[in-house]
């Protein structure tokens, strides 16, 4: 009798293992077809693919987060900022993820959401150039242009060769009616020379 029931015992945890396993595998199989989309601008295709490996394993992170960026990438922001959401609570310490969830929101023009996860990042980390950018971004999309220069003038400071700053800040100066001023930078930005009557070297 004990035999038989170690037989039985054995051959339902194959069974369980076999089956986690093909869930397992099937999860990959989706993902792998999804991300080899994704890599290459296909979004939409990617979708349903990505969905399906979710459907065999609902709480995978990369998959999760490569349909986030698909819905986003292909104008589907609502449900970008769903996706977004369920990602979160899995790396409650990840600000890449938030800012991607700014992103979404300052995207379907929920700016008020974008700015609070962006200051909360900065809150976080005052060296974190990239969130101060982007939630000056935000500031312009909203036209808080003083609020967007006050963090961009510091900044400027701080990193006077800044690109993106400093492009950032000519769109806020045009924005507040310093036209003279924004062209400037933007000459700067293009290395344009008005001696020479074109590009500097």
């Amino acid at each position: 009798m004990k035999k038989i029931l170690v037989g039985v015992m054995l051959v339902l945890i194959a069974v369980a293992t076999t089956g986690v396993y093909h869930l397992t595998q099937k999860a990959d199989i989706f993902y792998y077809q999804g991300h080899d989309l994704f890599v290459k601008a296909k979004y939409q295709a990617a979708i349903p693919l990505f969905i399906a490996s979710l459907a065999q394993d609902p709480k995978r992170s990369k998959t999760l987060t490569e349909l986030g960026y698909a819905y986003l990438w292909s104008g589907n922001f609502p449900a970008a900022i769903q996706v977004f959401q369920k990602i979160v609570p899995l790396e409650p310490k990840a600000f890449r993820v938030k800012k991607s969830l700014a992103s979404a929101y300052s995207w379907n023009k929920e700016y008020a959401k974008a700015e609070a996860i962006f200051q909360e990042a900065i809150l976080a980390d005052k060296s974190d150039l990239d969130a101060q950018k982007g939630l000056a971004e935000i500031y312009l999309w909203d036209s808080k242009f003083e609020e967007a220069k006050a963090i961009l003038i510091p900044l400027l400071r701080i990193s006077p060769g800044d690109a993106r700053a400093k492009f950032l800040y000519g769109k806020a100066l045009l924005y507040s009616g310093q036209t003279k001023e924004a062209l400037q930078i933007f000459k700067e930005l293009s290395g344009y020379s008005e001696k020479g009557g074109g590009k500097t070297a």
